[in-house]
């Protein structure tokens, strides 16, 4: 999908939340949002109310994100024109302090090696030669100057923090609402859930958001959105935060118009739009959850899943004490008690044992899941069920004897065969668990008795589905024909 009308929808729902012209800002209402995406992103959006005159103004947002995208930074406000906006951000440093103060007096402290005591002169700094000052003293110029260098002030230009400059024009003096809206790196989130199993037919669902802000800035008070979904966006260089960065020079056109748990989404586009309710803090550096998601009761299944190890020839073959996958599943239905749009995160599976003790079960990843599907997590092996297998009999019903080609010195022999085969399913666990037993076959085989129903599916795929109940054993008993190949290299001619 088009990055830009996702950035178009978000700058009108900017236009929407934030107060209208003329509308004083409340003293504590935050004046910044910011939408953070799953894929090292976000989209920051601030506002103030600055006195105007008519003409040309120089406008500032101090204390934009370290990481932020200088391009698609834009600043709006009604009948407010942008001539030029600029990114600066020439840290404090030594080294650009010493190239600002070049051709200015500064002071100077050494020490007297024979008193201990510090010696303050005053000095002009001529030249720097790397991270190496050039004074001019009273007495002459210091080339290797073996004392530091003091400044009384920082000078204009350098900035603890980014900020965005720009030259703003308007046709009439007042007060106006000005709006900045910018993309960044730095910022992610993810979806964490937790499954607690009530009993055999529920479970407790929650769900967690964990908010990543490692842009180098921190904000306090402000408003968070999610959006949930991969946007498309077109990969450039983000430079080192703490290096010197260019000014990014444009002129624009005309401005465009406990934990507290998240709101319902809301769509946009081909994506789902979270938002935390209450304004919120994101220091850099830190991880903060929010609940999403608190659902007591959804209706789930247990599934012990089994690809049986069975083969149809000429020899019997066997399997025995194969552990079932462990194969949770649960419909996102409200009817079920769920039925609300989750997105992609690590879900971990809990349930008590007879203590009463809450026990890790599991854990696996889920893919964004829209209302109303299927959600079947394999969360390992069954350790208290088991499953065998045989091939008990076999009986040769039709044999054909033939070339593939004239100069073979060899027979290939087609023989159909009935194979009777017998499964054994126990469960000495503590629920009634739902069993799915597939068998490979080829397709030439077909079921021809069983003594549980099952179905042919994809790929050559036969199905049985059964339940097992605690401390009970399932026996299914089938007979299959199968027709196969085999070669014979003691037989001469053909009969």
């Amino acid at each position: 999908m088009n990055f830009t009308k996702i950035f178009t929808s978000m700058l009108a729902l900017t236009v929407v939340s934030l107060p209208t012209v003329g509308q004083a800002l409340v003293a504590d209402m935050p004046n910044t949002e910011i939408t953070i995406y799953n894929q090292n992103l976000a989209l920051i959006k601030k506002s103030q109310t600055l006195s105007l005159k008519k003409g040309v103004n120089q406008i500032v947002f101090d204390e934009v994100a370290r990481q932020m995208r200088p391009e698609s930074a834009f600043i709006f406000g009604k009948d407010v024109k942008i001539l030029e906006q600029n990114y600066d951000y020439a840290g404090v440093n030594y080294m650009n302090m010493l190239n600002a103060y070049v051709g200015k007096n500064v002071k100077t402290v050494r020490v007297n090696e024979k008193t201990g005591e510090n010696v303050f002169e005053t000095a002009k700094l001529i030249a720097v030669d790397g991270a190496t000052p050039v004074l001019q003293f009273d007495y002459g110029i210091e080339t290797n100057f073996p004392g530091r260098v003091l400044f009384d002030k920082v000078p204009l230009g350098l900035n603890s923090t980014p900020v965005l400059k720009a030259k703003a024009e308007v046709d009439t003096q007042g007060d106006k609402n000005l709006y900045l809206a910018y993309l960044t790196s730095g910022f992610s989130w993810e979806a964490n859930y937790v499954a607690k199993v009530n009993d055999d037919k529920t479970l407790e669902l929650l769900g967690r958001v964990s908010l990543n802000n490692n842009s180098g800035s921190s904000y306090d008070n402000v408003n968070v959105n999610l959006i949930a979904g991969d946007v498309n966006t077109v990969n450039r260089v983000v430079m080192p935060r703490m290096a010197m960065m260019k000014s990014a020079n444009f002129t624009a056109a005309d401005s465009v118009a406990e934990a507290a748990v998240i709101s319902s989404p809301e769509t946009l586009g081909g994506y789902y739009m979270y938002q935390i309710p209450q304004p919120t803090s994101l220091k850099d550096g830190q991880i903060k959850q929010v609940s999403f998601v608190n659902a007591p009761k959804v209706r789930y299944s247990r599934e012990g899943k089994i690809v049986s190890l069975l083969s149809f020839g000429e020899d019997k073959t066997s399997f025995e004490d194969v552990n079932p996958n462990f194969v949770c599943s649960f419909d996102n239905l409200k009817e079920d008690g769920l039925g609300i749009p989750l997105p992609n995160g690590k879900i971990s599976f809990y349930d008590y044992d007879r203590n009463n003790a809450l026990q890790f079960i599991g854990e696996n990843s889920l893919a964004n899941k829209a209302e109303g599907q299927k959600i079947e997590l394999n969360l390992g092996k069954f350790f208290d069920i088991y499953a065998s297998g045989e091939v008990t009999n076999i009986q040769k019903i039709n044999e054909r004897k033939y070339k593939k080609n004239a100069s073979d010195t060899c027979i290939t022999v087609e023989q159909t065969s009935l194979f009777d085969v017998v499964y054994k399913v126990a469960n000495k666990g503590k629920y009634a668990t739902n069993i799915v037993l597939k068998q490979p076959l080829s397709s030439q085989a077909k079921v021809i008795q069983e003594s549980i129903k099952g179905q042919m599916e994809k790929g050559n795929m036969y199905v049985w589905k059964f339940s097992v109940d605690a401390g009970k054993t399932v026996e299914l008993k089938v007979n299959l024909q199968n027709t196969f190949d085999k070669r014979d290299c003691t037989l001469i001619t053909l009969e």
